[in-house]
This record gives structure tokens, C-alpha cells and sequence, in this order.
């Protein structure tokens, strides 16, 4: 005699959730588990587009597509998210620090606070790609943002 099952509720789930794949969830607990995130009241979809959107105008036009298409699972689709600073990659090569104070002008945080964005989204991309696509990406910034891109935390 077989037993019914009942289908899964989909509705304890928010659409939002169910609609990210299996790899984009992951990736955002994981930036979203940084202590500023929560003292900020910062969401790690705003915080990763925020970092992937000011990443990609540092990169030439080839080496942000290759980033995107790297990240699995809808992760790279954060990175054409960004309105703030839509339009061609120029590949400008600017500063930690100017880097920085991007990100904390883009999400209206501290550059301290700014820093550990940063840091947790690099972290979160880093563990994602491939050694080479680390290198690849670390080698088109200057030495102390390619740093930061390449170091563990």
C-alpha cells in the first residue's frame, strides 16, 4: 500500500529565496554573516553589487566578462546589477584606499566599515573561482587592491 506524500509547502519559502539558485544563496549568507553587515543594516546582494560594480570598472572589458561567466550560478548576474556606475569598463586603475572610499560613498558607510565589506565579498568571490581567474583579476589592479583581492582571510 503506498503512502501519500504531501507536496512541499513552497509558500514558508519567500518567492525571493526560491527564485536564487543553489549557489547565490550560499554566497550571500555568507558576506551577509559579516558582524558590519548586520551593525549597518546592509544587505549582501547591495554590499556584493556594490563591490562587484566598482571591481568591474577596474578590469578591462575581456576580464570582467571572464569573472562573470566564472561565478557560478547567477553570483556573476550581480555584477551587471550596478546603476551607480553603468557604462563601459575603462579599466581605471585606482588604490586600495580610493577603492575603498568608493565602496563606503556607494553604500553611505564609513570607509573602515567600507574595508570589511570588501574583504567579506573578495573572500566570498575568491572561494568561487578558479586559482587562475584570482590571478587573472589580482594582476589588472594596482599591487595593494590585487593584494587584498588575492590574500585569505
Amino acid at each position: 500500500m503506498a503512502t501519500s506524500v504531501p507536496p512541499p509547502d513552497t509558500h514558508a519559502v519567500p518567492v525571493k529565496e526560491r527564485d536564487e539558485s543553489l549557489e547565490l544563496q550560499p554566497f550571500l549568507d555568507e558576506i551577509q554573516g559579516d558582524a558590519v553587515m548586520h551593525s549597518q543594516g546592509l544587505e549582501a546582494r547591495e554590499a556584493a553589487s556594490a563591490v562587484f560594480c566598482s571591481l568591474a570598472r577596474r578590469l578591462s572589458d575581456g576580464e570582467d566578462v571572464k569573472l562573470f561567466r566564472a561565478l557560478p550560478g547567477g553570483i556573476g548576474a550581480i555584477l551587471g546589477a550596478c546603476s551607480v556606475h553603468r557604462g563601459p569598463s575603462r579599466a581605471k586603475r585606482i588604490g586600495r584606499d580610493e577603492f575603498i572610499t568608493d565602496i563606503a560613498d556607494h553604500l553611505n558607510i564609513k570607509p573602515d566599515q567600507a574595508f570589511r565589506v570588501v574583504t567579506a565579498v573578495f573572500t566570498a568571490v575568491r572561494d568561487r573561482i578558479p586559482e587562475d581567474e584570482v590571478a587573472a583579476v589580482a594582476s589588472q589592479l594596482p599591487a595593494d587592491l590585487g593584494d587584498l583581492f588575492r590574500r585569505p582571510v
